[in-house]
């Protein structure tokens, strides 16, 4: 990781994109030539008239800043979230959970929490693994690490079930590096919306590391399960471990730009001998990310 100095916290994009410029040793050549093989092309003068302040990224540069984030071995959005709100309009929210077909009853159970915090963290990794008991989600389990990019004590987590009645059989369980807060519902689409009080206040720039789970008790068979992210750039490991007696004749990844739209990126995996199945996606954008199975024709 590259060390920054002190107080970097306040800079404008120009002086963090430069700082970490210099403390990564790599000249803007270099670092064009890097973004260029990763297929984003962009000279060496518009990188030095970004470190100068003379001009800022625009709307579809965002991908290369969270690129150079990446190569600069700085934190996911330390470059990303000094960009004016206008220039990534494109690929943050402009309300909460976009990207989820249910985004305005989400949007009331925050209201109904009141606590402000979504938002206030950004993820930089998350591995989530389903257990799956017999055909139906038994248990997911949760580690998720987060950046603080404003003040707060929690983080807020979200799920939704396919069945409506199914919500009330929904139990979020902190695990450690957190205390679970309020948890409200909404048996009409069969949302859900709790908060993770953490052990500690963060500062903006401070991390946090915390386990969490989600007990299923309604026993309903399920095929597919997707993760919604919002934001850029995290780490992001999906797993689905199937019980023995209980195996599906295929599994499929599948990637979306929001909820319902169509699919982008579709890909069969194959089990491993211990009966899993896991996708990973190194830097996320704004979409879902799933899993789908198909169980065997019982006729």
């Amino acid at each position: 990781m590259t060390r920054l100095g002190r107080g970097a916290l306040d800079l404008t994009f120009h002086d963090a994109l430069r700082e970490a410029v210099a403390g990564r040793g790599l000249s803007l050549a270099r670092l064009s030539s890097h973004l260029d093989e990763r297929g984003l092309h962009v000279g060496v003068s518009t990188l030095s008239t970004w470190q100068s302040g003379q001009r800022v990224p625009r709307e579809g540069s965002v991908r290369v800043v969270a690129a150079l984030e990446d190569l600069l071995q700085v934190p996911p959005g330390w470059l990303l979230d000094r960009v004016a709100p206008a220039r990534v309009e494109a690929v943050r929210p402009r309300r909460p959970y976009r990207v989820a077909e249910n985004a305005a009853t989400l949007v009331r159970l925050l209201e109904e929490l009141g606590s402000g915090a979504h938002g206030a963290v950004r993820t930089l990794g998350v591995l989530e693994e389903l257990l799956m008991t017999g055909t139906s989600l038994g248990r997911r389990n949760v580690a998720q690490s987060v950046r603080a990019v404003r003040p707060t004590d929690r983080i807020l987590i979200v799920a939704q079930c396919d069945r409506p009645e199914d919500v009330g059989d929904v139990a979020p369980e902190a695990v450690s590096g957190c205390r679970l807060g309020r948890v409200v519902r909404d048996t009409g689409d069969g949302s859900l919306a709790a908060e993770l009080l953490l052990d500690r206040r963060l500062e903006v720039g401070e991390t946090a590391l915390v386990r969490y789970a989600m007990n299923e008790q309604s026993g309903t068979p399920q095929t597919s399960y997707l993760r919604l992210h919002e934001w850029l750039n995290a780490h992001a490991t999906l797993e689905v471990a199937f019980a023995p007696e209980a195996l599906p004749v295929r599994v499929t990844e599948f990637h979306r730009p929001r909820e319902q739209a169509p699919d982008e990126v579709v890909r069969e995996l194959t089990l491993t001998p211990d009966r899993r199945a896991h996708v990973v996606v190194p830097a996320t954008t704004p979409g879902a990310v799933g899993l789908r199975w198909e169980w065997a024709d019982p006729s």
